[in-house]
């Protein structure tokens, strides 16, 4: 009990702060009195900037990191994460797309609301082929060579749009591809809570099953679970979880891939009852950190997500390999 408690206050102590530390000065009193504040300039970092950005590291990593702990234990890798069903590099093509290619005929390749609808069009066509593929195929190993071959082809073919496109809508689909949660406003924050809030109610339905399929699949079948039923569920909430996060603040590594682990290490569990709500709140934790991390400039220079993911995850995941810590 006491390790729920202290994190929940780490995730609402972390919220804060991405509210009060950046370059621009926010005190606590500001936060205590918003209602009353009235320096406008304040009053519009917070809600124009801020605080959308708070909620979306919050939600998002605790998003990733559910689908990551999903992935890991539905194909018994330790080193799988929310991302290997290709969903992200759907997303991708999307926009590299509207970004290099349709924005090359007018403006609208700067519209925000244009970037995510592209990237929740591509992601939704790997998700329903992935979603056919995952009716046909009882083999995890299968989807997982699937996806990595899709990722690989649509790689490729990005690759292929960047030989013709311009020099500036290439740095501007890279600039997404570095992900952020600063680029949310608040009108997109209902859209994407309610996009991962639905996955996440499904994930939660999922937890004896996920506990059963620990155990193998020939005695998860013997208690009468239905199998294939079951992965198909898990590939949808994965999908609905890694799709809602990309299509809103970009391709997010390394926090659904840590995040199971350092849950399992710190409730010496796999019981998913204890993992599920622990992944949310050290996802949401850990994620929230990254985002502040990005908020203080160093020599001037702010540093995208992804480089931040990157800088702390990695190492992380190369300890988990030399140290062995397979599912079980």
């Amino acid at each position: 009990m006491a390790w729920w408690w202290m994190l929940l206050t780490l995730v609402a102590i972390i919220f804060v702060l991405q509210l009060v530390v950046g370059s621009y000065p926010v005190s606590f009193g500001d936060l205590l009195h918003f209602s009353d504040l009235e320096d406008t300039g304040v009053r519009n970092i917070l809600l124009q900037s801020r605080l959308p950005a708070a909620i979306a590291a919050t939600v998002g990593g605790a998003a990733l990191s559910v689908g990551g702990l999903q992935m890991q234990t539905y194909f018994r890798n330790p080193v799988a994460g929310p991302f290997v069903l290709g969903i992200s590099s759907g997303a991708s093509l999307g926009v590299a797309i509207f970004i290099m290619l349709a924005g090359t005929m007018g403006t609208m390749a700067d519209s925000e609301w244009g970037v995510i609808v592209s990237s929740s069009v591509g992601a939704i066509v790997i998700f329903l082929v992935v979603m056919l593929m995952a009716s046909r195929l009882n083999s995890p190993v299968s989807m997982l060579i699937i996806g990595l071959m899709m990722a690989s082809f649509i790689n490729a073919i990005i690759e292929a749009i960047q030989t013709i496109a311009t020099a500036d809508s290439i740095k501007s689909y890279l600039f997404w591809t570095m992900g952020s949660f600063r680029t949310m406003t608040l009108t997109q924050i209902p859209v994407m809570l309610l996009a991962t809030g639905g996955a996440l109610l499904i994930s939660i339905t999922l937890v004896k099953p996920l506990n059963l399929l620990l155990t193998g699949e020939e005695y998860a079948r013997l208690t009468g679970l239905n199998v294939s039923r079951s992965r198909f569920w898990i590939v949808i909430s994965t999908c609905l979880l890694t799709g809602g996060v990309t299509a809103f603040c970009g391709p997010i590594g390394f926090i659904g891939l840590a995040v199971p682990h350092l849950a399992r290490g710190i409730f010496r569990t796999s019981d998913h009852k204890v993992l599920l709500p622990g992944v949310v709140l050290l996802g949401a934790a850990i994620s929230g950190i990254c985002n502040l991390l990005t908020a203080i400039p160093i020599h001037g220079l702010v540093f995208p997500i992804n480089t931040i993911t990157s800088l702390i995850g990695a190492p992380f995941v190369i300890w988990i390999v030399f140290r062995g810590r397979a599912l079980r």
